[in-house]
């Protein structure tokens, strides 16, 4: 007997028909339509992607810098894609478009912006489980309408920033297959620790975003790490594949001390605008006077009753606690009511986020006498004229990995600013205690060395002391440890990379 005549091989009816009823009674007339338009726009996608890819030309020297994120405040990847356009590299920085990026970008003709879509407004009503998921779809969508349908060339390569690993990671990844791009991932967080703190880290949601997060961000051109100890952590639990290397944050060059004619321009500007709802002001100032300068017969010089400016920078995200230093300027308040000569403070914090209310009003409830406190969020160009002009710096940040540090103190260096900052498990990769600045674990720990550092202001002991470790680090012979972003990305990533095929 022939085999296929045999029960079980092509029996002469086919046991489905999709143009016929179907056995459990949808017509087939009512479920072909359904499958073809389920089907065909995904069929239609992938052809025109295929095609797209296909037709239009690669080019070297050029590059994408996908930033998830706001791109004037992605600081890290504004200075990416500034020092890749300083080597004539065309370069398109994808990202939302919520504040102004860097003059440099904005004047450089080989950079591009390319704002991504916002998501409509009526998703902020929902709640964060729904929410989340239509705004990754939305960004997908974008991400690829921008870099596969407007950009006219299949870049040479394609540096993105994690966290956010959602969808960052897997977008990329699809992107290189399809288009050759190298991909590098600039490592600044894992994506992950941030969910968890969140959620929690026994959240199913968390499990998944970790194995999502390894999955995609295991293989790249090359990878790229804020601190030695992300590398060394990712590298043996995700067995990392491609060049890897530690791109430790830096300054860029205009970040540096500000001259007193800028810092009495900067406060004649800046003042005004630094209203209650924050307690009572002792910032009186003039067209010739301000609370820090003074114009003599067209000679700004400092005022020598001048209070201490601190400033801190922030998102006011969850992995920064406020509330010590609420505590650490009742701290220095009550060290004054009992008789120690210190200087009046103002502390300027900059800034966007959902946490910035909440500390206004509790801000505002106090009744210090000798402290002002003011949140701002200033343009690209005031910030860091701010930090040239200020005293002391405070970071708060604790890294949701611990492996992470903040580029809010490594600004404040650039400008010779020593910091008070918070400790966690590498912050000593950045802040060197008691050599540029003071690390604490509590409120009132803070408060000590904030009355410790400021006492004697303005010939503060301490404060001298600690500023004077710039100048020593930036005169030492071949010194890297604090050379401007550009010659630190040149040598690691231009010179050390880019034009280096040898793993």
């Amino acid at each position: 007997m022939d085999a296929f005549q045999l029960p079980g091989f092509f029996p002469s009816k086919p046991l489905y028909n999709p143009i016929e009823d179907n056995p459990k009674g949808v017509p087939g007339h009512i479920l072909f339509p359904i499958f073809m338009v389920l089907i065909t726009p995904w069929t239609l996608f992938f052809v025109l992607l295929i095609r797209r890819t296909t037709l239009r030309p690669s080019k070297r020297n050029t590059a994408v810098v996908l930033v998830i994120g706001d791109i004037g405040r992605s600081p890290r990847m504004m200075y990416h894609a500034s020092s890749l356009a300083k080597h004539n590299i065309e370069t398109w920085i994808v990202g939302y478009g919520e504040t102004t990026p860097i003059t440099k970008l904005l004047e450089d003709k080989h950079v591009h912006i390319l704002p991504l879509d916002e998501p409509p407004k009526v998703l902020a009503r929902l709640p964060w489980i729904a929410r989340a998921p239509i705004r990754v779809i939305y960004q997908i969508y974008s991400i690829m309408n921008l870099i596969i349908w407007k950009i006219p060339y299949n870049t040479e390569y394609l540096f993105v920033q994690n966290p956010p690993s959602i969808p960052t990671l897997a977008i990329s990844q699809f992107i290189v297959l399809n288009t050759g791009s190298k991909l590098i991932i600039d490592w600044h967080n894992t994506g992950y620790s941030i969910l968890s703190m969140r959620l929690g880290a026994r959240s199913p949601i968390v499990k998944i975003a970790r194995w999502i997060e390894e999955t995609f961000g295991q293989t790249a051109y090359a990878h790229l790490f804020v601190t030695k100890a992300l590398k060394d952590y990712l590298v043996k639990e995700w067995e990392l594949i491609g060049r890897k290397v530690v791109l430790h944050d830096r300054p860029p060059s205009h970040f540096k001390r500000t001259p007193i004619s800028e810092q009495h321009d900067l406060f004649s500007r800046l003042l005004p605008s630094l209203e209650p709802p924050s307690p009572p002001s002792f910032l009186s100032h003039s067209a010739e006077t301000t609370p820090f300068t003074q114009n003599t017969s067209g000679q700004i010089t400092q005022r020598a009753d001048r209070p201490a400016l601190v400033v801190s920078s922030t998102s006011w995200t969850a992995d920064e606690d406020f509330s010590l230093l609420i505590t650490a300027l009742d701290a220095y308040q009550n060290s004054i009511d009992s008789g120690a000569v210190l200087p009046r403070l103002l502390v300027i914090i900059t800034g966007k986020g959902g946490l910035r209310a909440q500390f206004e009003n509790e801000v505002s409830r106090k009744q210090w006498k000798d402290i002002v406190v003011r949140c701002v969020f200033l343009p690209a160009q005031d910030y860091p004229l701010l930090l040239g002009s200020a005293d002391l710096g405070i970071s708060l940040h604790t890294s949701s990995s611990g492996m992470d540090l903040p580029m809010k103190v490594v600004d404040m260096f650039g400008c010779q600013l020593p910091v008070l900052a918070r400790g966690f498990s590498c912050i000593d990769e950045l802040v060197k205690d008691g050599q540029n600045g003071r690390v604490f674990d509590t409120g009132e720990e803070m408060g000590e060395q904030l009355i410790n550092v400021i006492k004697e202001f303005p010939q503060a002991v301490e404060l001298n002391k600690l500023t004077k470790y710039f100048d020593a680090a930036s005169s030492k012979e071949g010194s890297n440890e604090w050379a401007s972003w550009d010659d630190h990305w040149d040598k690691t990533i231009f010179n050390g990379l880019m034009n280096n095929a040898a793993q």
